[in-house]
């Protein structure tokens, strides 16, 4: 009974739908003798609805360059942006080597955990001291704040040798940061420049809103879509004299 009631009601929609499209009854909504005036009635309204519809569709493409336009100007001025951030202020990197829990050596970085605190320094600003007593090895890190922190290892789990080897690899990481700052100094201009040009290059997107003027422009003096308008109240008029209802 369910679906019986669906075709029933969708059925009586349309009706009531074609009833308001031609008012003044049954036989001019459905009547034979009143089909050449809905014909009159829908060409009139496809007319005007076909021409909206490219206008809009006119516009709508307009539009859409102007924000592709956008969104690429701005995607271009981010990722100039985010390459002078990663030269100014790179992240850490990659983790290269560990000490226990304790010291972790990234590319551009040493984390160091002692007294229960964990703190990242950049390379260059800190040093390294090793010494060792009997089953202990200490690593001293020298601070950026003129302070120490001393992380102690038992031999027995980490051989010395590998604690010698964790302090060059920090010295050596240091120097190659070293390096590759003064790499990344030397190409900030450069960014700052492909910055500026980014920001400053906004040609695409003025040639689209110009698009999209022109666009609203010619539309505006467009006489078709008010000529449209016209036949269609016309057509209602016609309607309207012959049945005394006026479809909308």
């Amino acid at each position: 009974m369910g679906w019986i009631l669906t075709v029933v009601l969708v059925a009586a929609g349309a009706v009531a739908w074609l009833m308001l499209r031609y008012p003044g009854g049954w036989r001019c909504a459905f009547g034979p003798e009143y089909a050449e005036h809905r014909r009159d009635l829908d060409a009139a309204r496809g007319k005007l609805r076909d021409l909206k519809r490219e206008a809009g569709r006119e516009r709508g493409r307009a539009r859409s360059a102007v924000e592709a336009a956008e969104r690429a100007h701005a995607s271009r001025v981010g990722e100039a942006r985010a390459h002078l951030d990663r030269l100014r202020s790179p992240d850490r990197g990659s983790l290269r080597s560990s000490l226990g829990d304790s010291l972790r050596l990234y590319d551009r970085a040493l984390e160091v955990t002692a007294e229960g605190r964990t703190a990242e320094y950049p390379l260059h600003e800190v040093a390294l001291l090793d010494e060792y007593s009997g089953t202990d090895g200490h690593v001293y890190v020298a601070l950026p704040t003129g302070r120490r922190q001393m992380v102690s290892v038992p031999l027995d789990g980490t051989p010395e040798a590998e604690v010698r080897k964790f302090v060059v690899e920090v010295f050596n990481a240091a120097a190659d940061a070293k390096a590759a700052t003064a790499e990344r100094q030397a190409l900030v201009p450069r960014a700052e420049a492909d910055l500026r040009e980014a920001v400053e290059d906004t040609a695409d997107q003025e040639e689209a809103r110009r698009r999209l003027a022109d666009v609203l422009a010619r539309q505006k003096a467009d006489t078709r879509i008010p000529g449209a308008r016209r036949e269609l109240d016309e057509a209602r008029d016609r309607w309207q004299r012959l049945t005394g209802r006026r479809p909308v």
